[in-house]
């Protein structure tokens, strides 16, 4: 926990490294203790985001739209960022937006209007394989790949979706999920291969 507003932030840093590259953003983490370098590279980050969401979301205006005006209330909070003003609240709200209308919700009553769907190209895929190969096994994907070995044990003795929600702590539609989700051995088996091969 930092008493300084404005501090090393290795965070950052590592939001520069996914938005830019590693080579370019290596050892920065104690410039944002300088509030006009965070102004600075938050509206860099901006950038970034608002062509991306031009070049994904093609088939909602209204979505496009709503993540814009998101990005835009942003941009003028990062542009208010100093020693004198203090509006961080207002940028965690902001950004909170964000990700909502980025996740399905809207006109805020807690209903969710869009499903998001991820889709990887083949040659996506294989790159994304290939740099997670050269790293260590992510975490989350372990135990994707765990909780769904135990929901397979599970219903392989005969019990019934409900019980291994339960049991599970999911609810029954995630269960019935996760035991046709072979994707989710074959990307872990992927991995392991690549990684004994390294």
């Amino acid at each position: 926990m930092h008493k300084d507003r404005f501090h090393y932030c290795l965070p950052m840093e590592v939001v520069e490294w996914e938005f830019f590259g590693l080579k370019n953003h290596s050892g920065m983490a104690s410039a944002f203790s300088n509030p006009a370098y965070l102004k600075k590279r938050c509206k860099a980050f901006l950038k970034k985001i608002r062509k991306r969401v031009d070049e994904v979301v093609t088939n909602d205006e209204t979505l496009r739209l709503l993540l814009i005006n998101d990005i835009n209330s942003l941009d003028k909070e990062f542009g208010q960022i100093s020693h004198k003003n203090n509006n961080d609240i207002e940028i965690f709200a902001e950004f909170f937006m964000f990700v909502a209308h980025l996740l399905g919700w809207s006109y805020k009553d807690g209903n969710f209007y869009r499903t998001p769907i991820y889709y990887q190209t083949a040659e996506q895929r294989e790159d994304d394989l290939n740099k997670s190969a050269q790293l260590n096994l992510p975490s989350g994907l372990y135990e994707v790949y765990k909780r769904r070995q135990v929901v397979k044990q599970l219903l392989s003795e005969s019990n019934s979706y409900a019980a291994v929600a339960l049991i599970m702590g999911l609810t029954a539609s995630n269960v019935k999920i996760l035991e046709k989700a072979k994707h989710i051995d074959e990307w872990y088996q992927e991995m392991m291969s690549r990684r004994e091969k390294r």
